[in-house]
């Protein structure tokens, strides 16, 4: 009945631990979730001014009749 008992205690002294332990892994993959998210965002900004910039350029070659690189 002792036996029982510590094991009994052992688990109800377990759960807390490992749902935070549970709650803190689940931040942690949130937090590089949004950190990746954040990062891929930045380089589509990135991209489309680089995209703008070089339509900008064709565009402005063409009206003034000026030669490429």
């Amino acid at each position: 009945m002792t036996e029982t008992l510590r094991y009994l205690f052992w688990i109800l002294l377990s759960l807390p631990i490992l749902v935070i332990g549970i709650w803190l892994f689940k931040m942690l993959l949130n937090n590089v979730h949004a950190k990746y998210e954040a990062e891929q965002k930045i380089l589509k900004e990135k991209e489309l001014a680089e995209q703008k910039r070089k339509e900008f350029e064709e565009s402005y070659n063409r009206r003034r009749g000026g030669g490429g690189y």
